[in-house]
């Protein structure tokens, strides 16, 4: 008797659970994209970093990246304690956006926090910081067009004077001699990875049960050498070389489909 008093009872509320669910559903979508970042933003702002973090990757999944959101998951991861992922973000993000210093500052802040910052890079290192791969590559091109034209025009036109298109034609071949290689260096580390699990260490084999070498912490930026099944050879910014698991880490450029989002 009991059975048939639940099994009717079930049949009254299951139409009632679908109207509910599909009401959810539909509340669901019709959420914006600018809704869910303001709503994540409040979320930060009141301390509630997991709500912020959940809805910023919720916007990251239905519309895709912009360099403000990655630099707001960052910031809220960060504040988390998730220092890996928080660099990851703000790596990211300065993909999108190389020349927001607001995004370096956060990134360089929580680096030296954790004991990552590298102090004492060379001279060439930093020179190289101070644009992204394309920009350089931009400046190249455009200081070799004009060491094109400081070399054709005269021959051209006969009207530049000899020592005006020498001094462009040098000033130019040094913004190329300087820019190329800044062009290629940078372009080396397009594809590196951040280590991304606290408890990460690298290996002498790419096997489960190879010794380590000693733990890499989260945050540190590496760049892979080669692959054998599921394991990298990577070397670290300090020069540290080894194996790690490809969950250990993530690649800046393994960015969520770059879409135009409104969410500023």
């Amino acid at each position: 008797m009991k059975g048939r008093y639940l099994l009717a009872i079930t049949l009254l509320l299951l139409p009632l659970s679908l109207v509910v669910t599909s009401g959810a559903a539909r509340a669901e979508k019709g959420v914006t994209a600018q809704e869910l970042f303001d709503g994540a933003n409040a979320a930060y702002s009141r301390g509630d970093f997991g709500t912020a973090i959940r809805d910023y990757r919720r916007i990251e999944r239905r519309y895709g990246v912009s360099a403000s959101l990655l630099y707001n998951l960052g910031n809220a991861l960060a504040a988390a304690g998730d220092t890996g992922r928080a660099v990851l973000n703000y790596e990211r993000a300065l993909r999108l956006a190389p020349g927001d210093q607001d995004i370096r500052n956060n990134l360089r802040r929580v680096r030296r926090n954790a004991g990552l910052y590298l102090e004492d890079q060379p001279l060439y290192r930093r020179a190289a910081g101070l644009l992204q791969a394309d920009q350089w590559a931009l400046l190249a091109g455009a200081c070799l067009f004009v060491l094109a034209l400081s070399l054709l025009l005269p021959l051209l036109t006969g009207r530049i004077p000899a020592a005006l298109a020498r001094g462009i034609a040098i000033a130019s071949l040094l913004g190329l001699v300087l820019s190329l290689p800044a062009a290629v260096y940078d372009y080396r580390d397009w594809n590196d990875g951040v280590v991304v699990n606290d408890s990460a260490r690298l290996l002498i084999s790419p096997f489960a049960s190879a010794a380590s070498s000693g733990s890499i912490k989260a945050g540190r930026l590496v760049h892979p050498e080669k692959r054998y099944g599921d394991y990298l050879l990577v070397t670290d910014e300090t020069g540290r070389s080894g194996w790690l698991h490809r969950s250990d880490l993530a690649l800046i450029t393994d960015l969520p489909r770059q879409h135009r989002s409104r969410a500023r």
